[in-house]
C-alpha cells in the first residue's frame, strides 16, 4: 500500500476537535509541553516534557482508554490482536516447550522482527496499522468500524486481503480465480463476519488464531444454516456435509489460494509464494467441538527448523515435527461455483473433483523440502496417502 504523505500523517481536522475525543487537550494523552510556539524549531521542545512524549497512547490502552471504555479494554488485555499469544504459543510446540518470552535474546529477536504486527486500539481505530508506516487515516478523527483496505488487510493482505479482494486474477497459476470473494462482491466487510466481539476478545487468552469458542467465531452455518438440514434437496451437501466423510466448506467453494516457503528471521523468506490448492485430513477434527470436518484444504506456512537461528546464534526447533507446516486454512474466496463445484459439461462432479486426487489432495511427494524428512513427519497427521 502506498504510503500516506507526510502532511496526511499528521493533518488534524477541525472536524476532529469537535468531536468528543477532541474535547480532551492534546496532553492529556500525548503528553508533551503544550506552552511552546508553533513553530518547527519548537518541536523539540513541544515534545518533551516531564513525562515522556507519547506517540501511541493506546499501547497504554490500561492508562489513556479504559476509563471510557473498560469494558472492552478489560477483555482486550488478553486478545490474540494485542497479546500475540498464538506466536508464542506455536514457538513453544516447536521448541520443545521453551517460552521465548522467559530468554532476553529471544525476545528481544521477537520484538524486532515480528512484533510490528501487534495492535493496540489506536491502530484500528485512528492510524493506519505500525507495520504499514502508520500516520493519522481520517485526520485523527475515532472511528468505530476499521477500514477493510487501510486497517484490516494492511496487516492481514499477503493472503486474506489479496484473496478477499480477488487481486490474484489473471496472475500466473491462479487460472482458476475468476472472482473476487462473493462476500466482497456483495459490498460485506470483514466486521460482517469478524464483528468487534472477536476482535476484541472475550476475556479469554487462547493459544492459537483458530479459537475454540463457537458463540463468537464466524462460521458458514451462522448465515447459510440450509446446508446442515436433513431434508435438504441439494445432493452435493447431503453427501459432503451430513455424510459418513465430511469436508470443510471451503473444500467445494473457495478458489486457488497462495502458499509460502521457508521464512529465516533477518534473512527473509527464502522463495517467492506460489499459487496452491490441497485437501489435507482435517487435524483439528479431535481437539475441536466446530472444526470436525474429516477433510480441510490446508496451507503451507513458512517455517523452518533454523527459522530463529540468529536471535540467540544456536536456537533451532528441537520438537520442529510437533506441528504441520501444511495448516488447517480457510481461505477469504468463497465462489458458489468454483473449479470445483462448476459441473457444466460434465456428467458429474467427479470429473473436476474425484479424479483428480493427484493434483489436489496433499500427499508425501508434494513436500519438497531443505528439512525433507522434518517436513514429513511433521505432516503425518494431514497426508491423505
Amino acid at each position: 500500500m502506498a504510503p500516506l504523505g507526510p502532511a496526511e500523517r499528521v493533518f488534524v481536522s477541525e472536524t476532529f476537535l469537535g468531536s468528543v475525543h477532541g474535547q480532551l487537550a492534546c496532553t492529556t494523552c500525548h503528553g508533551g509541553n503544550s506552552n511552546t510556539p508553533l513553530t518547527k524549531e519548537a518541536k523539540a521542545a513541544a515534545h518533551a516534557a516531564t513525562a515522556d512524549f507519547v506517540a501511541l497512547p493506546s499501547e497504554q490502552f490500561d492508562v489513556y482508554c479504559s476509563a471510557c471504555h473498560s469494558d472492552i479494554t478489560t477483555k482486550f488485555e488478553t486478545s490474540l490482536h494485542y497479546t500475540q499469544n498464538g506466536f508464542y504459543e506455536r514457538f513453544k510446540i516447536r521448541a520443545g516447550g521453551m517460552d521465548l518470552r522467559t530468554d532476553a535474546n529471544m525476545k528481544a529477536g521477537f520484538d524486532a522482527d515480528c512484533a510490528k504486527c501487534h495492535a493496540a486500539c489506536g491502530q484500528c481505530h485512528v492510524i493506519r496499522p505500525v507495520s504499514v508506516n502508520s500516520g493519522l487515516e481520517q485526520a485523527h478523527q475515532f472511528y468505530r468500524t476499521p477500514s477493510l483496505v487501510n486497517n484490516c488487510t494492511a496487516c492481514h493482505g499477503s493472503r486474506v486481503g489479496e484473496e478477499f479482494r480477488g487481486l490474484h486474477r489473471g496472475e500466473e497459476g491462479y487460472e482458476n480465480v475468476k472472482e473476487a470473494d462473493v462476500h466482497y462482491n456483495k459490498g460485506m466487510n470483514c466486521m460482517a463476519c469478524h464483528p468487534a466481539d472477536e476482535m476484541h476478545g472475550d476475556g479469554n487468552l487462547y493459544p492459537y488464531r483458530y479459537v475454540e469458542n463457537e458463540s463468537f467465531v464466524a462460521q458458514c452455518t451462522d448465515c447459510h444454516p440450509d446446508v446442515l438440514d436433513t431434508n435438504t434437496e441439494n445432493l452435493y451437501h447431503t453427501t459432503h456435509v451430513q455424510g459418513n466423510t465430511t469436508l470443510q466448506c471451503q473444500i467445494c467453494h473457495s478458489q486457488t489460494y497462495k502458499s509460502c516457503n521457508g521464512c529465516h528471521v533477518g534473512e527473509g523468506i527464502t522463495g517467492s509464494s506460489y499459487p496452491t490448492f490441497k485437501i489435507g485430513k482435517n487435524y483439528l477434527k479431535n481437539t475441536s467441538s466446530f472444526r470436525t470436518t474429516d477433510f480441510a484444504l490446508v496451507r503451507h506456512i513458512p517455517i523452518a527448523p533454523d527459522t530463529y537461528h540468529n536471535w540467540n546464534g544456536s536456537i533451532s526447533l528441537t520438537t520442529f515435527d510437533n506441528a504441520p507446516t501444511w495448516k488447517y486454512t480457510t481461505p477469504h474466496n468463497i465462489q458458489r461455483w468454483t473449479f470445483l463445484t462448476d459441473t457444466s459439461g460434465t456428467a458429474w462432479c467427479g470429473q473436476t473433483c474425484h479424479d483428480s486426487h493427484d493434483e489436489i489432495l496433499l500427499k508425501r511427494s508434494d513436500v519438497d523440502s531443505t528439512y525433507l524428512d522434518d517436513e514429513l513427519r511433521a505432516n503425518e497427521p494431514v497426508f491423505t496417502d
